[in-house]
């Protein structure tokens, strides 16, 4: 799917990750030094945030999202809809959009919902809060893309231990002067290759990870996707300043780059700080590097995020007007 909307301004981001963190050299007794070695060369990954267990995923989300809203001045009232996105909600039922908008006092207007999506989560998040406002029935929208997948890792399989960490963002999208290109694409038969499977019988439900498919579908399908958007903007690759890819691996990062004959520069890597922290890992990399942006690299600007669904989506789009805060921890 490839679509351009119109009249639409992001106008903040925001992150949050935990204050409890796990050094993967603590694992060596566990793994063995050359293991951790191994992992550490081949990701990139030196510590991931880990949630203390009274902590959701909301928490982080809902940090982020009071952080921007003063930041900007945006009174609660004034935002028609919430959009929570994750694989790891607060509860299975009610919806943690609607925690979220209880506890932000957003206007009992507002639309509130959740999507239940992972590493392409924050580009599903946008996109349905861009079609939102370019109906009409929305003016401003609240984006909250979070999880805490450690509580679903088994703590002796070392291709997700070592690599996934916690955290959350907020974003704000309004009415403005942009455009965004979106390209959205989908391929359900290979869900099985990242996911969490509670219906074997007296199995734990831990995620698993086939990564070596993981990461030739991401080498095929990501390259296409960007190519896609750059194309309806009509935008050569040297001319965006930032393109802020999903952060799943140092590896998988530096063989995008070069397919897509792309700069160190333009493609910024925090993955070293985080691991992989799912849909709210292409907000935390925009806001880790937010210094090191200049107005001029933040006008055009491509997104892509990619993963469990398995699914991917790529975004091309002006940030030069986008407040990126800091990374703050809980």
């Amino acid at each position: 799917m490839n679509i351009r909307l119109k009249n639409l301004a992001i106008k903040g981001i925001s992150a949050v990750i935990p204050k409890n963190k796990l050094d993967l050299t603590t694992l060596e007794d566990k793994f063995g030094l050359n293991e951790i070695k191994r992992v550490m060369m081949s990701t990139g990954i030196e510590s991931v945030g880990i949630a203390l267990p009274h902590q959701k995923a909301s928490d982080f989300c809902l940090e982020a999202a009071r952080n921007l809203m003063a930041a900007l001045a945006i009174a609660p009232e004034s935002v028609d809809a919430i959009i929570f996105v994750s694989q790891t909600p607060d509860y299975k039922m009610p919806a943690t959009s609607c925690i979220l908008q209880g506890k932000l006092q957003l206007p009992k207007t507002a639309i509130a919902l959740d999507i239940n999506y992972g590493c392409s989560g924050y580009i599903y998040g946008l996109y349905q809060a861009s079609l939102l406002i370019n109906s009409g029935s929305c003016k401003r929208v609240l984006i909250c893309v979070g999880d805490t997948i450690s509580q679903y890792l088994n703590p002796d399989d070392q291709k997700v231990r070592l690599v996934f960490g916690d955290g959350g963002a907020a974003t704000i999208v309004e009415q403005g002067t942009h455009d965004i290109a979106f390209n959205i694409m989908t391929d359900g038969t290979g869900f099985q290759h990242l996911m969490i499977d509670k219906t074997k019988e007296g199995g734990d439900a831990y995620l698993h990870m086939n990564g070596s498919e993981i990461m030739e579908f991401a080498l095929r399908e990501v390259p296409l996707s960007i190519n896609s958007v750059l194309a309806q903007m009509g935008w050569a690759k040297e001319e965006v300043g930032i393109f802020a890819l999903h952060q799943a691996n140092q590896f998988i990062l530096d063989y995008l780059r070069k397919k897509l004959a792309l700069s160190k520069e333009q493609v910024p890597i925090t993955v070293k700080h985080y691991g992989n922290t799912g849909p709210a890992s292409i907000p935390l990399a925009l806001c880790h590097e937010r210094e090191s942006f200049t107005a001029k690299t933040k006008e055009q600007v491509v997104l892509s995020g990619f993963g469990v669904g398995l699914s991917w989506g790529s975004m091309a789009m002006n940030l030069s007007e986008t407040r990126l805060m800091g990374v703050t921890e809980i």
